[in-house]
């Protein structure tokens, strides 16, 4: 059983996570110059928009890994390390990122910086959940 304070964070980390995963989804698809412009004050050039593209497609895969964990997690807890391996992976994308670009805008700054902590946290927090969740209750405490 998941005690009330985690069990709440774990639904805030996992709302959280589907609806950011969800618009960058959008933005990789709909708006690719609106990502380069604020991010890096330049315009999306063939192959970028491309890569941003396939970005989006693994914030998609994201986005529906967390969906069916929200929808599942209290029954599967198995899910929750499900959504912590996904997270744990974009925490080395975001790093890769960051490392890899040329320039970065404020904004880019911003955005990029506090995603490879928060996906850290996330981590912690659903493997936290997923011990409450899975632990045998202590035979010792019903005896006396």
């Amino acid at each position: 059983m998941i005690r009330s304070p985690l069990k709440t964070l774990v639904l805030l980390f996992l709302c959280g996570a589907l609806i950011e995963d969800a618009v960058l989804f959008g933005l990789s698809w709909l708006a690719p110059d609106f990502w380069f412009q604020l991010l890096h004050h330049a315009r999306a050039a063939g192959l970028e928009a491309a890569l941003l593209r396939r970005a989006g497609g693994q914030w998609l895969a994201f986005a529906l890994v967390q969906a069916i964990a929200l929808w599942r997690w209290r029954v599967q807890p198995i899910w929750l390390v499900v959504v912590a391996g996904v997270r744990i992976s974009d925490l080395f994308t975001d790093i890769s990122y960051m490392l890899a670009v040329p320039f970065l805008t404020a904004s880019g700054w911003f955005a990029l910086v506090p995603p490879p902590f928060l996906n850290a946290l996330f981590v912690v927090v659903m493997a936290q959940a997923y011990r409450q969740a899975t632990a045998v209750p202590d035979a010792r405490q019903g005896a006396g």
